[in-house]
C-alpha cells in the first residue's frame, strides 16, 4: 500500500503546480480606452458646453513593458490594472444593485444635508422655493430612495442637464499576452454610464456593474472626457434633483387636493395619482390648440392605473374646474376603461411596448369625459382637409366618441395616434425637429410616414409648430401598415 501512497502523493504534488498555474488569470499585455463627448446639432455657444471642461475625445493605450505598466511616460499602479480585471471579470448585475452604486444608509443619512442645500439654493419650482427640510428628510430615508434610484436609469424620468445635448460613447479593450481580449462599451447618459456592453469569453452581456465605471475612471487622468460621469461623481446632486421633482410634485399634489374636495379620493379607488395641477397644460406649445378658448379652469392630471394586468401608458386627464369644485369625476371613472381596453387589446402595441417600456412614455388623453374631444376632431379635419384626405374626415367623425388618442412621446419627439374600435390605428402628426431628429413613432421609422405640414403649422409663426407634420396614414390590427386609399 505503501507504494500506491506514493505514487500518489507524488502525483498530487505534479497535479497542484499545473492546476495554480492553469487558474492563474492571464497577464495584461495592454488596454486601450477610447472616450468621445459629441454635441448634437453641432457647436452652440449657447449650450453651455465649455461649462464641462472635457476635451471631444480621449484615446489612452496602457502597455506593459518590462515589468511595468505605462501610460506614455507615466507609470501605471499595478493595483489598477488588477481592479478593472478584476471588474470585468465580476458576476454581471443584470438589473440595478443600490449597494454597487455605493447607496447605502449610511451614505444616505451623510449626504442629505449638503444636497438639499445645494439644490434648494437659488432653485425656484413652481413659483416658489424648494421644501428643503423636506427634501433632506426623504433622501436620507432608505425606502424612499429605492423608488427614485431606478429613476436616474429610465429615459421616461431622467433628468440630465447637458445630455439632452450631448453624445458620451466609451469603450475599453484589454488584451492579454495569452491573445484573449475582453471589451466594455457604453454610450449611455445615466450615472455611472451604466449598463456595459461587455464582450469577451465568447459571451456578451449587459452589466450594472459600478465597478467598471470606476475602474475605468481610475486609470483616466483628470479632466478625460466622461471620467466624471463615469466615476459617479455627481451622483449624489443627480438623485437629488431626481428627488426634488419628487418632493415638489408630493407638495404639489397635497396643495391641489386640498382644492379639489374629494376627487383625489374618488381617483384613488382606481389610479396612482403621479402629478396634478390646475389650469397648468403639460405642453404648452403643441397643446394650447386643444385647450378652451374660453377663461375656464380645469384639472389636470397624470394617473396611473393602480393595480394593471400589463398597462403600459399612462392617463393624461383633464376635467373642468368650476367654483372651486371639479366636474366629470364620475363620468371619467364610468367612461374611461372602455378606452383603456381599447389600446389595451391592440396586440402589436402590447407586444412593442413591453419590449421598449423603459423608452417609451405613452399618455392616454381624455378631456372633459372623452378621449378624442370635438376640439381635437375640429384639429383632426382641419389638418387632413388641409392634406386633401377629407374622406379620414368622413371615417372618423361618426365614430370619435368610441376612438382613443394615443400622445406616444414628449415635446420634441412627441407622435399623436387614434386607436380604432376595430383595434387599427391612424398616425396623426408627429414632431420631427433638426436637431433630434428622433420622433417616436412606435416601432415604424420616419421614412415609412410621409408627411406635410399641418394645418397649424402653416397658420402660426411659431417656430416648434413648424416642426409638426401631419400624416394621416393608417396601421392594420396586426401592426402592417394599410395601403393609401
Amino acid at each position: 500500500m505503501s507504494r500506491y501512497r506514493n505514487i500518489f502523493v507524488f502525483a498530487l504534488l505534479f497535479w497542484l503546480p499545473l492546476q495554480t498555474h492553469a487558474q492563474k488569470p492571464p497577464v495584461v499585455r495592454q488596454i486601450e480606452i477610447t472616450a468621445t463627448l459629441s454635441e448634437i446639432g453641432g457647436p452652440n455657444k449657447k449650450s453651455g458646453r465649455s461649462a464641462l471642461k472635457e476635451p471631444d475625445k480621449t484615446a489612452l493605450l496602457i502597455e506593459k513593458k518590462g515589468g511595468a505598466y505605462h501610460l506614455g511616460d507615466k507609470v501605471v499602479d499595478d493595483d489598477l490594472i488588477a481592479a478593472l480585471v478584476k471588474a470585468l471579470n465580476a458576476p454581471v448585475n443584470p438589473e440595478l444593485n443600490l449597494e454597487d452604486l455605493g447607496i447605502t444608509p449610511a451614505w444616505l443619512k451623510a449626504n442629505a444635508p449638503s444636497v438639499a442645500q445645494k439644490i434648494a439654493t437659488g432653485t425656484v419650482v413652481n413659483g416658489g422655493p424648494v421644501h428643503e427640510a423636506m427634501l433632506e428628510s426623504e433622501f436620507a430615508d432608505p425606502a424612499t430612495m429605492d423608488k427614485v434610484v431606478p429613476e436616474l436609469f429610465d429615459n421616461r424620468h431622467y433628468r440630465c442637464a447637458d445630455c439632452g445635448r450631448f453624445l458620451q460613447y466609451v469603450k475599453v479593450s484589454v488584451t492579454f499576452e495569452d491573445g484573449t481580449s475582453q471589451d466594455a462599451l457604453s454610450s449611455s447618459q445615466f450615472p455611472y454610464m451604466l449598463p456595459w456592453h461587455l464582450v469577451g469569453k465568447n459571451a456578451a452581456a449587459h452589466a450594472y456593474n459600478a465597478d467598471i465605471s470606476r475602474a475605468i475612471a481610475a486609470l483616466m487622468p483628470e479632466n478625460s472626457t466622461n471620467r466624471s460621469r463615469l466615476s459617479g461623481e455627481n451622483l449624489a446632486t443627480a438623485l437629488g434633483r431626481a428627488l426634488m421633482f419628487r418632493v415638489e410634485r408630493q407638495a404639489q399634489l397635497l396643495d391641489v387636493e386640498s382644492k379639489t374636495g374629494g376627487t383625489f379620493s374618488a381617483l384613488r379607488s382606481r389610479y396612482i395619482i403621479e402629478s396634478a395641477n390646475i389650469n397648468n397644460w403639460g405642453d404648452p406649445i403643441l397643446r394650447k390648440p386643444e385647450q378652451p378658448e374660453t377663461d375656464e379652469l380645469n384639472l389636470y392630471l397624470r394617473l396611473q392605473a393602480s393595480d394593471p394586468p400589463h398597462n403600459f401608458f399612462y392617463d393624461e386627464v383633464s376635467l373642468q374646474y368650476l367654483d372651486g369644485n371639479v366636474v366629470g369625476t364620475e363620468k371619467f371613472l364610468q367612461d374611461t376603461p372602455q378606452f383603456e381596453k381599447l389600446v389595451l387589446s391592440v396586440p402589436w402595441l402590447n407586444q412593442y411596448a413591453q419590449q421598449q417600456r423603459p423608452k417609451t412614455l405613452m399618455e392616454l388623453s381624455f378631456y372633459h369625459g372623452v378621449s378624442f374631444s370635438d376640439r381635437a376632431m375640429k384639429l383632426f379635419a382641419a389638418d387632413m382637409h388641409a392634406m386633401g384626405r377629407d374622406d379620414l374626415i368622413a371615417k372618423v367623425e361618426p365614430m370619435k366618441d368610441r376612438i382613443a388618442l394615443l400622445i406616444v412621446g414628449s415635446g420634441a419627439e412627441e407622435s399623436d395616434w387614434l386607436v380604432f374600435p376595430d383595434q387599427h390605428m391612424l398616425l396623426w402628426r408627429y414632431f420631427q425637429t433638426p436637431v433630434y431628429g428622433k420622433p417616436s413613432l412606435l416601432k415604424f421609422k420616419p421614412s415609412d410616414f410621409p408627411r406635410v405640414p399641418c394645418a397649424a403649422a402653416r397658420n402660426t409663426p411659431e417656430p416648434r409648430v413648424s416642426f409638426l407634420g401631419c400624416v394621416g396614414m393608417q396601421v392594420a390590427p396586426n401592426g402592417t401598415l394599410a395601403p393609401v386609399h
